[in-house]
């Protein structure tokens, strides 16, 4: 595999000057080798990084090497231990006084805060990480501004969140990240799914994007990352296409996608969104007639739906078991869904405004770069 993010960083490591500075660059790439699917060899590296400075730490090789390890769990697992260890580098990095990696760090916490629905959490680092990153800091602002992109658009106001989009794509192309680059194709497409997905359910106005448009949108992503030869996450792209397919009434061809790779997403934590990807499998089965089966994807649904959950991916899990279960001829139960769907749609709602005033809030007077 050859990115340019990896030959930029290799060609920076050989022209170190100093053993410290070196080594602080091979964290970093043991970082990037995670993002893009190089897991066993991220992991030995930042243990060999571990052992070398086992006997003489160093407070900034420690801010690095937790930096690592947090983008290590989170690709391999999107665990909770990603975000202690990225919380651990930014504490470091802040009492050596490291602002770089400080603000690199904040831009992270920002990612991660925004994924765990910690809105407000996010709101506040990535305000920082744009306030304290000098203008050519691209791999920072990189991540903030997709940040603020990706929480604009999932609240509904892509309007807000275009602008950053494209701040985003600058410092990606300028810090040669191509990892990031699809990272911005995978999510802006999954959150255009997410705005079609809310249409559908609500009746409400979206942005505009049709579902033929979001299904290229995938396509389009999965190519780019073959061509990269990236596998970090890879259950993410083929469930989002068994959703635009489900969108686009393309019920066969998600439901093969579904079936081959649903285990797999739930191994690489993705178990919060398994209602509603249950609950948009019965819909599936429910289409091709397959009664039988629809009912017990149906069931398992609405046990998920108890637990753990982001709330529009509950609202959405609900309105499809609403439909399912009325088809199904069980109209108490689809009573209950609807009106469990309609209550958390309302709420989902509401968040998504207060989303848009803390962001509004957090990047006024702050330069994208």
């Amino acid at each position: 595999m050859s990115l340019r993010l990896l030959d930029r960083l290799d060609a920076a490591i050989a022209a170190a000057k100093q053993p410290l500075q070196a080594d602080c660059l091979r964290a970093e790439r043991a970082g990037a080798l995670a993002r893009c699917g190089q897991l066993d060899e991220a992991r030995q590296l930042l243990s060999t990084l571990h052992m070398q400075y086992a006997s003489r730490p160093h407070v900034v090789m420690s801010a690095w090497l937790s930096w690592g390890e947090g983008l290590l769990s989170y690709y391999s697992d999107m665990g909770a231990a990603s975000h202690d260890r990225m919380r651990r580098a930014y504490a470091l990095s802040g009492a050596a006084r490291d602002m770089p990696l400080h603000a690199l760090c904040a831009a992270w916490l920002a990612h991660m805060d925004y994924n765990e629905d910690d809105f407000q959490a996010s709101a506040r680092h990535v305000g920082e990480a744009l306030r304290l990153a000098a203008p050519d800091d691209h791999a920072t602002r990189a991540r903030a501004c997709l940040v603020v992109a990706y929480a604009y658009h999932f609240a509904g106001r892509f309007d807000l969140g275009q602008p950053w989009y494209t701040k985003a794509r600058q410092h990606i192309v300028a810090d040669g990240d191509d990892i990031s680059l699809s990272a911005l194709m995978h999510n802006m497409t999954a959150l255009h799914a997410g705005v079609a997905r809310q249409t559908r359910c609500t009746a409400s106005s979206g942005d505009g994007r049709g579902v033929s448009q979001i299904l290229m949108g995938a396509e389009s992503t999965r190519n780019f990352d073959q061509v990269l030869g990236t596998n970090a996450l890879d259950s993410l792209g083929p469930i989002l296409r068994a959703q635009v397919l489900s969108l686009h009434e393309r019920h066969e061809e998600a439901l093969a996608l579904y079936d081959e790779h649903f285990a797999h997403a739930m191994e690489q934590g993705l178990g919060r969104m398994q209602a509603n990807l249950r609950a948009d499998m019965a819909w599936c089965r429910l289409r091709l007639a397959q009664h039988s089966r629809a009912l017990q994807d149906a069931r398992a649904a609405a046990r998920a739906v108890e637990d753990p959950i982001d709330i529009d991916d509950r609202a959405a899990a609900h309105s499809l078991l609403a439909l399912v279960f009325a088809e199904l001829g069980e109209a108490d139960t689809a009573a209950r869904h609807a009106e469990r769907a309609a209550l958390d749609w309302k709420t989902h709602v509401a968040a998504q405004y207060n989303l848009v005033a803390l962001l509004n809030q957090a990047v006024d007077g702050v330069e994208a770069g």
